[in-house]
Formats: structure tokens, C-alpha cells, sequence
């Protein structure tokens, strides 16, 4: 298959110090090059989707998406190599014909596309594709045009994720699923291990040709829409967005195996076995010689296995942290009412804003993740606030 390479997984890691056309140009087509250039990944007639991040709609300079200008390096190279390249992805809410336009709008995709005359595709349908491989997930329902093209180019964001730790080449992929029923696996799979098991079902199910990562300004702490933005200075890239996230992960200073989607790649085989380096390859510029500062990484967020469901319930209320929101950023536009999983927000009238039926919050952050207005703060509850929080869960469990 075009694009799979054998062990050892290859990342180029290249240097990048700004969004200057010229020099991302030069760096996206160097760190290709590194691994055997775009007519590797890419074949004349061939329909590619180019699928950037496009969490929400906010500015490039905010670190949240992918930047346009890497998004138009690819353009062309698909071109070049004489595929017919498409762009295309969806946010973490519904997925409207009006809401994707807003979107690419805002993200500064929408002018990039025009001006490289590529068609922006609309996910506003879906199909159900079988994985019976999977090992979580036995099916996925994406976007339709994901089965439509011959191959896909995932263009990924180097963040931190306030719920799986990490947004990079993996987790990217999750905007292939087509709109609110992204909430649904945030149901099923509650705890960031299963979850993050899903998405590997889900890049083995999908395998991007290629991915490229931009991390020439990224984002660290409570990631992946409201952490703070960080001046990394990298372009990389992989066939294997395994491999891709482990170093990218080892060169902002953080263990792998960590974050859940690197580890479980690692069981299932998909990555060499752990190392300074995990055994991947690393070929381009010396990452030392960067000088990236270590990234704050989110709280690992507690799973508690063999310990006794009340008390580890109990113990989990208290360790892990639960959505804040902020009554004078909240413009009450009601995009984390609608996303939420669990159904346990509501808008009320007043200065109130948003309300959390903290008895019943899942904890997978898509209200933080959402948010347009930066208005939602994850914070550890007073010992008081989540004793009676759960009270109020066994009292409604045995009542049930």
C-alpha cells in the first residue's frame, strides 16, 4: 500500500521559525523530501483529502488550528504530484453547510482554498464504515467523502488535550467523524483509555497516507482550544502518525507512553518497543540544537480499575478536575449545551449562564474544548462541592 513503511517508522523533525510563507514552504517540502518526497504518498489522478485542524473557528494566530500556509504547502504538493487535492474537516459540533463555511471563514482555510483554486468539501453527510479489525470499535460512520477519495493527508496541530493529553496525528483524525456523533463515542467510551483505544482503531481503520504536523507555534496546558500558546518552531512528518505523535511528543519533553493513543499503539505492535526514541527514526534537523522548553502536560486524568467501584468513584470525584464556567466570558451561544455527551448543561436566564449537573458529569471536556469565548475553566471542586456531588450520584443510583 502506498505510503506504509516497515520498522522502523521514519519522522522528520524540521525547524521552522515562523509562518513566513517562503520559509514554510521550504520547510514543508524539506521534511517531504526526508521521506522518499510527495510522489511516494501520491499518484497522478488520484483524489487526496487534505484534512487540516479545524477544531473551531478561530484565528490562525491563536494556535488552535492548523495554519493556512501549511495547508497551502500541501495543496500544491498533491498537485505537483498530480493528484487532485480536496479540503475538508469538521468541528467539534454540528456540521452544517453554514457552520463549515463560518469555519473555514475563520480559520483562514476558506481564502487558501480559493486562492489555489481546491474545492473546500462540505462534511454534511456520512457513511458507515465497518472496522472489524477494531478493537474498541467495529465500525465508524465519517464523513462521506472519506470513502470517496483515494487517499487522505492529515495536517495535524502540536497541542495538549486537556481529556487524551495530547491532539497530534491521531487524535486529528476524530474531526473524520461526522458531527455530533463525536459526542456519542465520548458517551460510550467515558475514560480517556478507551477513548484513546478508539481513535487507534479509528487511524488503523482511516491510515492517512501522510501526515504533517505544525508545531511551529502550538499549544500546552488545557490544550486543546484554551492552553497556553507556545513558540515550538517545528514542522514534522510521518507515515505513521504512531510514530509522528511519540516524537513529537518526546521533543517538547513529555513520556509517550503517557499519553494513552502512544501506548496503546505500542501494544498492538504499531510501534517499536520503548526507547529514548521509542525506535523510531528520526532524521531532519537535531532537535536539540531547537531549544524547545518542556510542555506543560495536562493532569493525567485518574482510571481506577480493580479499586472498588463506590470508593473509586469517590475518589475519582475529588482527583479529577470538572468544568468551571465563567459567567462574564459566557456569551450563553449554547454550543456546550449542544455537544454535550451527557446532557447535563443547560442555559439560564440571568447572570446565571451555563449550569452542570455536576453529579453527572462525564468529564471529557468538549464543553472547554468548544467553547468560542474561552469561557469554561477546569478546576479540582472544593472537598465539599464533590462530597455532595456524589452523594447526590449513589442516592440517584439506588433510586434507579
Amino acid at each position: 500500500m502506498r505510503g506504509v513503511e516497515k520498522h522502523p517508522p521514519t519522522v522528520s523533525i524540521r525547524g521552522c521559525a515562523s509562518y513566513e510563507p517562503a520559509l514554510v514552504d521550504d520547510v514543508v517540502r524539506r521534511a517531504v523530501a526526508d521521506l522518499g518526497g510527495i510522489r511516494k504518498f501520491v499518484s497522478t489522478g488520484e483524489r487526496i483529502l487534505i484534512k487540516p485542524n479545524m477544531l473551531v473557528p478561530r484565528r490562525p494566530d491563536e494556535a488552535i488550528t492548523t495554519h493556512p500556509e501549511v495547508l497551502r504547502v500541501a495543496i500544491r504538493l498533491v498537485k505537483e504530484a498530480g493528484g487532485v487535492p480536496v479540503v475538508g474537516d469538521s468541528p467539534a459540533g454540528r456540521s452544517t453547510e453554514r457552520i463549515l463555511r463560518h469555519l473555514a471563514d475563520r480559520t483562514g482555510v476558506a481564502a487558501v482554498c480559493d486562492e489555489e483554486e481546491v474545492e473546500f468539501v462540505l462534511f454534511t453527510e456520512s457513511a458507515k464504515i465497518p472496522h472489524p479489525d477494531g478493537v474498541v470499535a467495529k465500525s465508524f460512520e465519517l464523513a462521506s467523502v472519506a470513502s470517496e477519495v483515494d487517499g487522505i493527508v492529515s495536517l495535524a496541530k502540536l497541542k495538549t488535550h486537556s481529556f487524551t493529553r495530547f491532539t497530534g496525528a491521531v487524535k486529528n483524525l476524530f474531526g473524520l467523524v461526522y458531527g455530533l456523533r463525536k459526542a456519542e463515542y465520548h458517551l460510550r467510551m467515558r475514560d480517556p483509555e478507551s477513548f484513546s483505544e478508539m481513535l487507534v482503531d479509528l487511524a488503523e481503520r482511516v491510515k492517512p497516507r501522510l501526515t504533517l504536523m505544525d508545531g511551529v507555534v502550538g499549544m500546552d496546558g488545557d490544550g486543546p482550544s484554551a492552553g497556553r500558546v507556545r513558540d515550538v518552531g517545528v514542522i514534522m512528518a510521518s507515515a505513521n502518525p504512531h510514530a509522528l505523535d511519540a516524537a513529537a511528543l518526546e521533543a517538547v519533553g513529555a513520556d509517550p507512553d503517557s499519553v494513552w493513543t502512544v501506548s496503546a499503539a505500542r501494544r498492538r505492535g504499531l510501534l517499536p518497543g520503548a526507547g529514548p526514541e521509542g525506535g523510531i527514526r528520526i532524521i531532519g534537523d537535531d532537535i536539540a540544537s531547537l531549544n524547545v522548553a518542556p510542555f506543560r502536560m495536562p493532569p493525567k486524568l485518574r482510571v481506577f480499575g480493580a479499586v472498588p467501584r463506590v470508593l473509586g468513584g469517590f475518589v475519582a470525584e475529588g482527583a479529577t478536575r470538572k468544568p468551571v464556567f465563567l459567567a462574564r466570558e459566557c456569551v450563553k451561544c449554547g454550543s456546550c449545551v449542544e455537544i454535550c455527551p451527557a446532557e447535563v448543561l443547560s442555559i439560564e436566564g440571568g447572570a446565571e449562564g451555563v449550569t452542570i449537573d455536576r453529579s453527572e458529569c462525564i468529564r471529557c471536556y468538549c464543553c472547554q474544548e468548544i467553547c468560542p469565548e474561552g469561557a469554561v475553566e477546569l478546576r479540582r471542586m472544593p472537598i465539599r462541592s464533590w462530597a455532595r456531588a456524589f452523594a447526590r450520584r449513589l442516592r440517584r443510583d439506588k433510586a434507579g
